[in-house]
């Protein structure tokens, strides 16, 4: 546990693309980078416990390979030399992918997923698997919050969250469906980044909610983010189908956005005192810098939009169950009891849905993203909370998606930005744009952060 508490002003992340700027030189190397990775990783990972495997040897020999590239002026990407920790979700070649459950134990996988395969590429250095939630979505994994081991580091993405935090890595990857991206950064107080829907190829890995899903990045700058998310797109591209993320190859330079709307959701309600305290002032201080603040009643299309986020638990949950059903329910059939009671209640549910029940849940998905898209060119994007309060205290909890339903549901790019704390704990805040506008939200995002006093632009 760290010795201080969070401050978003002060607190600072290891930043590969910082870095990187004396590997030619020879004044650093990838090699000595990831050893000051390991070191911490030998200091702090016996008690935080964010990974589920590591692969030292391996990571050491990538480094060094890496080096050499970089002193002849040969690297292969931005990315050669970053290491990276994937969550146990995605599949890394020779290593199981098991989800924290049994269901899963000891299935190894003979291929990289995409993403891990367009790192391997660039010249990244996989470090080792992170923790998730047991099938991502239910029982905590045992990993702790850095900044206090008595609060829960967020779901389900909790491993690559705290790895980041910990200053172990720079970057790992992680998935979200309801808010396992976003949540568990603010939570560890990083950045945390969710893209378009489909923008980039999450295919390699155990997928149980397909139309929901995306892959994510944790990391402790926005620059090595992007770097790394535009270099899978220029090697894998995103899920078939979908547009790849589109943009610049390096992190676009900062654009103060103009008007943000305000996003209550159903998240505001639950959310305790000091936390909205500290909200409404970071909304005053965007106002007095420039930025117009767009109230959820200011017209009858910002007040539907609201209602509708509001709404959004009353569709997204069986949109998830009627997917999980298949394969879980096989799963559970073919192997009692390696399924905890909570899975379990969520197949009986999906068991009792109709097809009509689906296709209710999807219309209200359909409208909500319509009543998103409306607002295009109406606002540059859209602020709240990350989470209803610092993470909670107590172990089993993986904190709340309810400020991340409609995001992740709309599928729109959204970012978790580290610029507030309470009770020396982070707080993140959430922005979200529109649809494949991903570069866009990420130059806003960076504004933010600069104009606020975060090291974590880059």
């Amino acid at each position: 546990m760290f010795a201080v508490n969070y401050d978003p002003h002060t607190a600072a992340f290891l930043s590969f693309s910082r870095a990187r700027d004396s590997f030619a030189s020879g004044a650093d190397s990838p090699r000595a980078f990831l050893e000051r990775c390991l070191e911490r990783i030998d200091e702090l990972e016996p008690s935080i416990r964010a990974f589920v495997r590591l692969d030292i040897a391996g990571a050491r020999s990538a480094a060094d390979a890496a080096t050499r590239r970089w002193q002849r002026n040969a690297a292969r990407s931005a990315v050669d030399g970053l290491p990276v920790g994937i969550k146990d979700c995605f599949d890394v070649r020779g290593f199981p992918t098991e989800l924290n459950s049994s269901l899963f134990a000891g299935n190894t996988a003979s291929l990289d997923a995409a993403h891990v395969d367009a790192l391997r590429r660039g010249g990244a250095v996989i470090v080792g698997k992170t923790t998730t939630t047991e099938l991502t979505m239910a029982l905590p994994a045992p990993t702790l919050n850095p900044w206090n081991h008595a609060h829960t580091p967020g779901g389900s993405s909790s491993g690559s969250a705290a790895a980041v935090a910990a200053r172990m890595l720079p970057l790992a990857t992680g998935s979200q469906v309801r808010g396992s991206v976003i949540r568990p950064a603010s939570i560890c107080g990083v950045v945390g980044m969710k893209p378009t829907f489909g923008a980039l190829n999450r295919y390699g890995g155990i997928e149980i909610t397909p139309s929901l899903n995306h892959l994510g990045f944790l990391g402790g700058t926005l620059s090595d983010i992007w770097e790394a998310a535009q270099h899978i797109a220029s090697v894998v591209g995103g899920d078939p189908g979908f547009a790849p993320l589109s943009g610049s190859a390096c992190v676009p330079a900062a654009q103060r956005p103009l008007r943000l709307a305000r996003q209550l959701t159903c998240g505001w309600p639950k959310t305790d005192e000091a936390s909205k305290s500290a909200f409404e002032e970071l909304l005053r201080s965007l106002e007095a810098r420039g930025i117009e603040i767009i109230e959820p009643d200011a017209s009858d299309q910002f007040a539907a939009y609201e209602e509708a986020t509001t709404r959004t638990p009353e569709f997204f949950f069986d949109i998830l169950a009627w997917e999980l059903r298949w394969p879980l329910r096989v799963l559970n059939e073919d192997r009692p009891g390696c399924i905890s009671e909570g899975i379990v209640g969520h197949i009986r549910k999906a068991e009792q849905m109709t097809l009509d029940d689906y296709r209710r849940a999807m219309l209200g998905r359909d409208r909500l993203r319509a009543l998103h898209r409306d607002l295009r060119g109406k606002v540059d994007g859209f602020i709240t909370l990350a989470h209803i309060g610092p993470g909670q205290r107590g172990l089993p909890l993986v904190g709340t998606p309810w400020y991340n339903d409609a995001s992740s549901a709309i599928g729109a790019p959204t970012f978790n930005l580290p610029l507030l704390a309470t009770d020396g704990l982070p707080l993140g805040v959430q922005l979200m744009g529109f649809e494949g506008e991903d570069e866009a939200l990420t130059a806003h995002a960076r504004w933010l952060l600069e104009a606020l006093g975060s090291s974590a632009a880059r």
